[in-house]
């Protein structure tokens, strides 16, 4: 008994001593003994190859086993990190974490599946797998828990597609996609693209043509040529990213000014490449009328009248010493958001052309600061020439949102239209008319210049603009601001649309080309008070007016607004517009208001009137336009805007000349005669300068006027009809 005992000890000591070598015991043992007596996991200790296409997961499966020879087999709990996920079949029932019974270990070793996840973003996925069991005692032999790892390292990636001349290589290409251009690619023919990077290869052209747009998150390298037309977008979003031009490679934007009535008109200009020299870029242009504008010099303390050489303390928005327009240099280097002014060479220029400018070198991009400055609160508007540096256009809004401590809230648009004069204020003999500025703001909205186009809420690609200083700083551009669509970038300038907001738009033409325009907005943020530029914009440069529509605020009358926001609850049916009219034209003019623009609940359901306290008429705009002379002068209270018509005569110039015909019969008589069923009620004759000529009271079809003693001129008839109709004619005699 004593002897057995015994064997039964020692046979227990040295299983214990085996456990031991395991790491189950503090006692050791000879090692290959152990794996001979004990068959235990060997796991791997990482796996990978775990890796997909963005949105084409799951990853393939790698694999391992579990297996447990102990009698009584205990529970396994595998648990993968995350983005991982685990089963016990290569097809379905993947999870987080798994538990494998002790009765499934104990048919045999099982295989545990690992993949990554479906659904995940493009990243790197490393961590540790664990596997877990329990300690437990069989036949009163402790084996204490199992706890082991796995790294696995996988990775989700970028889409790659790669455009062969005809089709993609992996789809089409979206804002995550890594984008190569091996043969050559058109917009317009194949359309918009989105790349998260672009690669154009060498001997390949990649171009962007009107109305249409490639967007890329980050990187590009140019190798071969990207070119972008007129009215084409490029925009990279990421500021950080880089635009790389190798080797042979061109990166270009192609730049059509609009059309020139002659060589002399005058295109503003921002540089959306790097690097680019004035004799490269404008080459076509007039090497003596190439400039810059040194806003450091800017100082405008003295007013002068019709350009005549005398001064008086004030304001005319002209540099007094005139060394602000500074002369650019053949050989001087573009530099990003500044603006520069050019015409075209006079040799081979034919009026109503638009002519061909290319910027060559790698696009801007990021953020870009233009200087601003600001000399001092001395009565003058600070004025600033910059430009949009992308080839692309940006908001304006975004512009104004992340400048509005440095400049005003109001960027002027050059849109050439009137020729240079010896009565418009300058330091020149003769000088442009600074009517022909364009002008956004913050607040109310936008009018259009010399040209009857509204710009809209962005600013072209290659545009430069001028801008009010506030004080000495940066103006800042960056990515954020620019904008990809296939409108925003298609003319010089567009309209954007709020139809909740009451706006409305009048122009001023005239039979011998004037156009000015105004804008009245009733908008949230504004007061019938001077708001500042962001809702209350005047002229630019108050100077060099030949014709001209503006608006006053009550106690600031000095101002003429071209631009004027008013609180929203002005608008109402008593309200009244005061509209002011300036002219110096000589000649005799028959002007004309029109409304080229409304919008709004209030706007949009209204009769708009003009009022003529003058002649003493009120006449609908909505139903037509409104014609009248002038002598020269300023005049603040001849017309007023109004909703609500008290005494209403309708001014009906619809009437063709087969209803109303006016015939002169010899130098002293004129016939009228109405061919409907109207009578003429009564006539009345004005002379270019308003002056009432004849007046007559007429109840018949037809009437002849005596006016012997009249001067030859332009004058205006006024014919009243028993239906009320008020026709408005211009007769030369």
């Amino acid at each position: 008994m004593k002897t057995t005992y015994c064997f039964q000890m020692l046979f227990a000591t040295l299983c214990l001593t085996v456990i031991s070598s395991y790491g189950l015991s503090s006692n050791t043992f000879d090692k290959k003994r152990n794996l001979d007596y004990l068959n235990f996991n060997s796991f791997p200790t990482s796996l990978n190859g775990f890796e997909y296409e963005i949105n084409q997961g799951p990853s393939a499966n790698q694999t391992f086993t579990v297996n447990d020879e102990l009698p009584l087999t205990r529970p396994y709990t595998v648990t993968a990190p995350v983005g991982y996920e685990v089963s016990t079949s290569a097809t379905s029932g993947f999870s987080n974490s798994i538990v494998i019974s002790g009765a499934t270990i104990d048919l045999g070793a099982v295989p545990v599946y690992v993949r990554l996840s479906s659904s995940l973003e493009i990243n790197t996925y490393t961590g540790n797998l664990s596997i877990t069991a329990p300690d437990t005692t069989v036949e009163s032999i402790y084996y204490p828990e199992i706890n082991e790892s796995i790294s696995l390292s996988g990775e989700v990636y970028r889409k790659s597609s790669t455009w062969n001349g005809s089709i993609w290589s992996n789809g089409t290409p979206d804002i995550e996609t890594i984008v190569t251009i091996d043969n050559n690619y058109s917009t317009s023919s194949y359309g918009d693209l989105s790349a998260w990077s672009l690669h154009v290869n060498s001997g390949k052209q990649l171009t962007i043509n009107n109305n249409t747009y490639i967007e890329v998150e980050n990187d590009v390298v140019i190798e071969g040529t990207l070119l972008v037309t007129t009215s084409g977008s490029f925009v990279q979003n990421n500021d950080s990213a880089n635009f790389t031009v190798l080797g042979s490679g061109e990166a270009i934007v192609s730049k059509y000014t609009s059309a020139l009535n002659n060589w002399y008109d005058y295109t503003y200009w921002s540089s959306p490449v790097s690097g680019a020299v004035t004799s490269d870029v404008f080459s076509s242009s007039n090497p003596n009328y190439r400039y810059w504008f040194n806003a450091q010099n800017y100082l405008d303390v003295l007013q002068e009248t019709n350009n005549g050489n005398t001064y008086v303390a004030g304001n005319d928005d002209i540099d007094d010493d005139g060394n602000d327009w500074t002369l650019l240099g053949n050989t001087e280097t573009l530099l990003p958001g500044v603006g520069y002014a050019t015409t075209h060479s006079s040799i081979g220029f034919s009026p109503g052309n638009s002519y061909n400018y290319i910027f060559s070198g790698p696009f801007n991009t990021g953020s870009i600061n233009a200087p601003i400055y600001y000399n001092g609160d001395n009565g003058d508007n600070d004025w600033n020439f910059i430009g949009n540096p992308y080839p692309s256009a940006i908001s304006v809004d975004l512009f104004f949102a992340e400048n509005s401590s440095i400049v005003g809230n109001a960027v002027y648009l050059w849109s050439h239209a009137s020729p240079p004069s010896d009565s418009n204020n300058g330091n020149e003999t003769l000088n442009f008319s600074t009517d022909d500025y364009a002008i956004i703001n913050a607040g109310s909205g936008e009018v259009a210049g010399g040209s009857s186009v509204i710009p809209e809420r962005y600013i072209p690609s290659g545009q430069g603009f001028f801008i009010q200083g506030k004080a000495d700083g940066n103006a800042v551009f960056n990515n954020s601001m620019r904008i990809k669509d296939n409108i925003s970038n298609s003319q010089f300038f567009r309209q954007n649309i709020n139809t909740t907001d009451n706006k409305l738009w009048l122009n001023l033409t005239s039979d011998n080309g004037v156009f000015n325009q105004i804008l009245v907005a009733y908008v949230n943020g504004a007061t019938d008070g001077n708001d500042g530029s962001a809702y209350d914009s005047p002229r630019f440069l108050s100077s060099g007016t030949s014709a001209i529509i503006f608006t006053t605020i009550e106690n600031d009358t000095d101002k003429k607004y071209a631009i004027q926001g008013k609180s929203v609850s002005s608008i109402n049916t008593e309200e009244v517009i005061k509209l002011g009219f300036y002219t110096s034209i000589t000649e005799p003019t028959v002007y004309n208001f029109s409304i080229p623009k409304k919008q709004g609940p209030f706007i949009n359901n209204q009769p708009i009137f003009i009022k003529d306290n003058l002649l003493n008429i009120t006449h609908n705009l909505v139903e037509s336009d409104y014609n009248f002379t002038s002598a020269i002068g300023n005049f603040t209270d001849r017309f007023e805007i109004v909703f609500n018509a008290e005494t209403l005569g309708v001014n009906d110039n619809s009437l063709n000349d087969h209803q109303l015909s006016i015939t002169k019969l010899n130098e002293d008589d004129i016939k009228f005669i109405v061919n409907n069923s109207s009578l003429i009620e009564n006539i009345k004759l004005y002379s270019l300068e308003g002056n009432l000529i004849c007046d007559n009271n007429i109840h018949s079809q037809s009437s002849i006027l005596n006016l012997p003693n009249r001067s030859s001129g332009i004058y205006l008839a006024r014919v009243k009809l028993n239906s009320g109709v008020i026709v408005n004619r211009k007769l030369t005699l």
